[in-house]
């Protein structure tokens, strides 16, 4: 939009692209009066070590020199470009040399501007995202030589990334940039709002109330919950949303997954940057209530993500894996922004503890399947079972309710055919996990679930059946429920209280 706008070369196309619209009616300063030069650092090689990143770097700089000299060659003197451009900083004082001899300014848009940076963190190699970014680091010289034509004709500058990791690195030689994204005047910028939402069904002639309430409510459920700042509505998932209705306009269904797997496969790759931090403590809180408290900051550099929580907080909240809920005592108060961004977690975590459990996915598929169509918990509990004996001593020490519900969540989660809800409040008070039956799934799932549990320490043994008592009583009155009954069959309805109790034993009992 930006390109369109304040290219020179699109100033015909002015009135076609924006000419019914609110920046269009009223344009601003400088409207196609650009040179505009674009620059996205995907794909750079990160793999092969630091010379080749290097060359990587730098050839997709010169390329994009190339291009915006073929693109302007009607306007520039110099119509090819010249052989002296070896390096990434003298691209930039050649570009700038470009547009002083036809007195013009130039717009640089830089995409994934931290892209190889994210990378090379993920793949655990810091020292050479350190000497790529400090002292005389190539990208470090890059950022300055763009820095120094801002005092001649690059007058403006428009970035986008995944993190503010590189923003704090380059402060000394780039310390120029503000970071729009906690802006409350931009909240929308790139998410659809419900009105946006509405428009787009009025579009495609879904038409239907009934359909339509129930869209809404499922896409908001998957894909809505975005916002940046606590003075904004929230916003949906473009992408998603996107994906959701021309799955639905194809077939008139729902798709079978919720989620577009290309988006799956983003959001696990920059989760994965997150766990490379690996601070266990905040990703469990995060888990098991869905929310968490921090002091959000708009940059920060590699080294402390280690040690500052609220920087690994605030990374979470940029990798859109947490959203802004409101202002609190402890400062903002960060959720887990919908459905889908809860299954990427307990997907993330599972990867981690098959590994150090040697869980079989099939087997947890199995053990599901058993749940839907024969209302069998059994197989799933032996599962449970075998990670729990597994446990160390000070896993056991650290052991609560808590973790019991997250490995609960983990395994059944990742399995993706029941719609889970955890802690949900009723007027009876909160149920642990209550599964219900996807509409993508109703012909194949016979059961559905509302689950109590319970944790026992070795030491607290002689309480199993003051806590049997007390957690088949809150499962009675959850079964009884105006919500349960709303959102649940009566028939096909299990209710299950599991009592863990220390290290080995897991107590089943049926709920009335």
């Amino acid at each position: 939009m930006l390109e369109n706008y304040y290219d020179i070369n699109k100033k015909d196309k002015f009135e076609d692209l924006f000419g019914d619209l609110y920046i269009g009616r009223k344009p601003a300063e400088g409207r196609n009066s650009f040179l505009v030069w674009r620059i996205s650092f995907a794909g750079v090689d990160v793999g092969n070590g630091e010379e080749e990143l290097r060359r990587s770097f730098n050839e997709k700089i010169v390329l994009s020199v190339e291009k915006f000299i073929s693109y302007y060659s009607n306007l520039l003197e110099d119509k090819i470009v010249s052989k002296e451009i070896k390096s990434a900083e003298t691209a930039v004082q050649y570009i700038s040399i470009l547009a002083s001899k036809i007195n013009r300014q130039v717009f640089l848009l830089i995409d994934e501007y931290d892209n190889f940076a994210n990378e090379l963190i993920t793949g655990g190699r810091q020292n050479t995202y350190n000497s790529i970014l400090h002292g005389e680091g190539f990208v470090k010289v890059f950022y300055k030589a763009v820095k120094d034509a801002t005092m001649d004709n690059f007058t403006r500058i428009f970035m986008t990334g995944v993190s503010p990791i590189m923003l704090d690195d380059l402060t000394s030689g780039f310390n120029i940039t503000r970071n729009y994204t906690l802006d409350e005047k931009l909240n929308a910028m790139l998410g659809f709002t419900w009105k946006e939402l509405s428009w787009i069904m009025d579009e495609v002639n879904i038409d239907d109330e009934e359909l339509r309430k129930k869209i809404c409510t499922d896409m908001s459920t998957y894909y809505d919950g975005y916002k940046f700042n606590e003075n904004c509505e929230s916003v949906f998932n473009p992408d998603m949303s996107m994906y959701f209705l021309d799955n639905y306009l194809e077939y008139n269904r729902y798709p079978r997954e919720m989620i577009d797997n290309n988006v799956k496969t983003d959001y696990g790759k920059v989760n994965q940057l997150a766990y490379n931090f690996n601070d266990r403590e905040a990703l469990e809180e995060i888990m098991a209530a869905g929310e968490t408290s921090t002091v959000l900051v708009d940059r920060f550099n590699i080294n402390t993500m280690y040690s500052e929580k609220e920087n690994f907080k605030s990374l979470l909240f940029y990798l859109g894996m947490l959203a802004v809920k409101e202002a609190g005592p402890l400062g903002t108060v960060l959720k887990i922004p919908n459905y889908v961004i809860k299954t990427i977690y307990w997907e993330q975590h599972f990867q981690h503890i098959r590994k150090e459990y040697n869980i079989e996915i099939q087997k947890i598929r199995i053990a599901v399947n058993e749940m839907r169509m024969h209302g069998s918990i059994e197989i799933l509990i032996e599962l449970l079972k075998g990670i729990l004996e597994d446990f160390s001593n000070r896993d056991l020490i650290q052991m609560d309710e808590k973790n019991v519900k997250m490995m609960f969540l983990t395994l059944l989660g990742v399995d993706g055919s029941y719609f889970i809800k955890s802690e949900v409040e009723n007027n009876k008070g909160y149920i642990d996990l209550m599964l219900r039956k996807k509409i993508q799934f109703a012909d194949i799932t016979e059961f559905q679930w509302i689950i109590e549990l319970k944790y026992i320490k070795e030491n607290e043994r002689n309480t199993l059946e003051k806590v049997k008592r007390q957690g088949l009583k809150q499962l009675q009155m959850y079964g009884e429920s105006k919500m349960v009954q709303q959102e649940l069959e009566k028939e096909g309805l299990k209710k299950v209280l599991i009592i863990v109790a220390g290290k080995r034993n897991i107590y089943v009992f049926q709920g009335d």
